[in-house]
């Protein structure tokens, strides 16, 4: 039977209030079964004229009530009746252990700190070139922004992002193979940080399987290790993440989700050939696999164009991109966003409005202007050059002052990881260095169990060509007399 749901202006209830009671009448009088899907809350926000906030906050007062379970990816449904009644908890305290766990930079960043010294030169920040900051450009477009765009444009706006550079990602996207890409799939976020978050506290429980690559970006790692999952690690090689070790791991594991960093790997620069992205998602598909894609720095690629996202080659919508144009730019811009298809969007939508009421409208209307001006192509062409130069040099430094060095060039990004001898430990070479007064980055924090192959990565896109040289020069001092 359809159900009769209106939403009155003259009510005193909240929209989402008048909603939600009608679906508890509806349920009490069996209109609606336990196990009987209700609407999709897009749909039923257009049924009813009303923003798809009002539906999500309906859909969460039924569920704090009871009345109903969100199964991602399927729906929401009628809840079974309570069997017993559950005593209230009277007393409540913060899980300290669970809110410790996002601390996998903790030790690392203290000895980052406490070896510091005047001279030290850092080759562990993993920065972008300030040099390359397209700061005069993007100062233009935020003057036209505040000149151009009407008052209304600077009032509340859409949580998912402004409809302009939704679509200018979009476009971006389907330049690059996901031909099916538009804006409403886009959700603008602030930083990579949030929308990492917002897919965690979309898909993963306490305990839930996650399936990473190794080693990996650490930021992302720490986001998931506040959910208290369980890691499964997936081995990689030269050209990144091993197909076989991924069908090993989703057979034997089921991961809930996986992580993969394609293309300017970090922290190892590798960039995934597409054949296997595209056996990757073929996996995902057979085992029922949600990824998550970063596709940070796809732009920064030195010896061929960049191949297409994991994203190109999915059909059903199980693959999430994500990606930081403030890394990509410059730091303080804190834009990223996340493209989804499907339920998975939808959710991702109404997690978006929970974290926050939106992402910087004035910020937004800037970088579209940029990323639609002829300036934005100049600048990727300029910081191509730049970096390319440094690795290139970086690397000529390595092969002279580290020659026992196995060192992979990076094929896009701004980072090296050497492998350590076995009779070296990552603690040793790290205290070595920073004697020499020169930082790197250990290698644990990169693994998702957080042990593994004593190694370091190494970072030169911040540093001048001599300054890097310096640091280069500087490591060999510290470390060559742990291998001859």
């Amino acid at each position: 039977m359809p159900l009769d749901l209106r939403l009155e202006p003259a009510d005193a209830r909240p929209l989402y209030v008048q909603l939600a009671d009608q679906l508890v009448e509806a349920i009490e009088s069996e209109l609606l079964a336990p196990g009987a899907r209700l609407p999709a809350m897009r749909e039923l926000a257009r049924e009813l004229s009303c923003a798809l906030v009002t539906v999500s906050q309906a859909y969460e007062l039924l569920a704090a009530r009871g009345r109903v379970i969100s199964r991602v990816g399927k729906g929401t449904f009628v809840a079974p009746p309570p069997e017993s009644t559950t005593p209230f908890a009277r007393r409540w305290e913060p899980d300290v252990a669970r809110l410790a766990r996002a601390q996998r930079l903790e030790g690392v960043m203290e000895q980052l700190t406490r070896a510091t010294a005047p001279g030290a030169i850092s080759l562990a920040a993993g920065h972008p070139a300030p040099e390359t900051f397209p700061l005069h450009d993007f100062g233009r477009a935020l003057q036209r922004t505040l000149l151009d765009d009407p008052p209304e444009a600077m009032q509340y706006r859409s949580s998912t992002g402004d409809g302009d550079l939704c679509e200018t990602l979009a476009g971006f996207l389907r330049g690059r193979g996901c031909a099916s890409a538009e804006a409403s799939d886009v959700i603008v976020c602030s930083g990579a940080q949030q929308a990492v978050d917002l897919v965690a506290t979309l898909l993963l429980d306490e305990r839930d399987v996650v399936a990473s690559e190794s080693p990996a970006f650490s930021g992302t790692l720490g986001v998931f290790d506040a959910r208290g999952i369980t890691y499964v690690e997936v081995r990689s090689d030269a050209d990144g993440v091993r197909t076989d070790d991924v069908e090993r791991v989703f057979a034997e594991h089921r991961p809930r989700l996986f992580y993969v960093n394609p293309i300017a790997q970090n922290p190892t620069g590798a960039v995934l050939p597409q054949r296997r992205a595209k056996q990757i998602v073929t996996l995902a598909r057979r085992y029922d696999v949600v990824i998550l894609e970063d596709q940070t720095g796809w732009q920064l690629t030195y010896d061929a164009a960049a191949p297409p996202p994991l994203a190109a080659f999915d059909t059903d919508g199980r693959v999430i991109v994500m990606e930081s144009l403030s890394k990509s730019l410059f730091p303080a811009l804190r834009i990223g966003y996340l493209y989804a298809k499907g339920s998975i969007a939808e959710a991702l939508e109404v997690a978006k409005v929970r974290a926050d009421v939106f992402t910087s409208t004035l910020t937004q209307r800037a970088l579209w202007r940029l990323m639609n001006a002829p300036a934005y192509a100049r600048h990727w062409r300029s910081a191509r050059g730049l970096y390319r130069a440094r690795r290139d040099a970086f690397l000529e430094a390595l092969a002279e002052f580290v020659p026992w060095a196995d060192v992979r060039p990076p094929a896009a990004g701004v980072n090296v990881w050497i492998a350590l001898p076995p009779r070296l430990s990552t603690q040793a070479a790290f205290d070595a260095c920073a004697r020499e007064g020169v930082l790197v980055m250990p290698a644990e924090p990169f693994y998702p169990t957080r042990s593994g192959p004593p190694a370091i990565r190494l970072s030169f896109g911040h540093l001048d060509e001599a300054t890097a040289r310096e640091g280069v020069r500087r490591v060999g001092a510290a470390l060559n007399e742990f291998v001859h």
